[in-house]
């Protein structure tokens, strides 16, 4: 089951990949994220590697899941599988440069363990899921680029 979503932060190209691109940003905007460590890896990119606690199912116990980077092309493209033990989800993120402002899109592959006759229920959560996840994002961003924003103009000037 593939699932498809976008939206456009008003932040440059080049911030939006980093942050996105480093696993232990996840709980920050991603609320089915309860915590991210880095198991593999020296850091955001290809073959990294981490363990994940979420809850994808609210009122369910969390699960432990792996969380990999396969692929990336930066700044406009991450690609990550995800494996719990019971699902298995390829997300990609491609980025689009709208010229200070980023198209994010995510698609989301899933195999769900699941049987067949839920999946159009699950295929309308999973969407859900997604158009919040990126709002929180947009959201986080576009306030961190305002906070840093308000600081660098209250800044006072230095004495020599």
């Amino acid at each position: 089951m593939v699932v498809t979503r976008d939206i456009v932060i008003a932040r440059g190209v080049d911030d939006v990949f980093a942050y996105l691109a480093d696993a232990r940003n996840d709980p920050q905007w991603c609320p089915k994220v309860l915590r991210t460590d880095l198991l593999a890896g020296e850091g955001p990119g290809p073959g990294a590697r981490y363990g994940v606690t979420h809850r994808p199912i609210p009122l369910r116990p969390a699960r432990e899941m792996d969380h990999v980077c396969v692929a990336w092309t930066p700044p406009t493209r991450i690609e990550w599988r995800e494996d719990d033990g019971t699902d298995v989800i390829a997300v990609t993120y491609e980025l689009e440069d709208l010229g200070g402002a980023t198209r994010v899109t995510q698609r989301s592959d899933a195999e769900l363990a699941a049987p067949a006759f839920l999946h159009p229920l699950m295929r309308l959560g999973i969407g859900h899921d997604i158009a919040r996840q990126l709002k929180t994002l947009k959201g986080k961003l576009e306030a961190q680029k305002q906070e840093s924003a308000g600081v660098q103009a209250h800044r006072s000037p230095t004495a020599s």
